[in-house]
């Protein structure tokens, strides 16, 4: 049996949805907009988790040009295609919102009071840390499923041949 990876089709008031037709005609890429609404903790601050890149992280990981995707299918409609590479990773999503509020937090907390309710107490590095500790393929992740919100990152482009839609009601 295939297994089959998604990507969301977004509303098209959406600020990051693409068109069908763009998608079936050009593939997926790091550049595609809809990519933006995927959470990627290895982006967040790129030059720290280059700094903090484990030695036994495949030479091919670049935060920068990684495509975010899903295990389930996006409601009401998503992209569909199969397994057709092993440049997958999973890492656990909850410690990237840990790296999206202390960023927030060390970005903003001379600027803005609401950015105090953004410091979880921890350092960048210690969440950056614990995120590149959280790495696993994707075979790994299947077998144990240890995350309640798995971050599922393809890391080349995903060609228009092998895309197809689903719509889930």
């Amino acid at each position: 049996m295939t297994m089959f990876l998604y990507h969301a089709i977004l509303p098209e008031d959406h600020d990051h949805h693409v068109s069908i037709e763009e998608i079936m005609g050009r593939g997926i890429n790091y550049s595609t907009k809809s990519n933006n609404w995927y959470g990627n903790g290895g982006e967040i601050k790129s030059q720290i988790a280059d700094m903090l890149k484990p030695l036994n992280a495949p030479i091919w990981v670049n935060f920068q040009t990684a495509i975010g995707v899903n295990l389930e299918p996006h409601k009401p409609k998503s992209f569909y295609f199969p397994i057709f590479t092993d440049k997958i990773l999973v890492f656990d999503g909850n410690i990237t919102m840990n790296i999206y509020d202390q960023s927030f937090y060390e970005d903003n907390k001379f600027t803005f009071e609401e950015a105090l309710d953004f410091d979880t107490g921890e350092s960048l590095e210690h969440w950056i840390k614990l995120y590149w500790n959280s790495m696993m393929t994707l075979e790994e992740y299947l077998l144990k499923k240890p995350y309640l919100k798995p971050e599922v990152l393809v890391f080349e482009s995903i060609p228009k041949e092998v895309i197809g839609v689903c719509e889930n009601s």
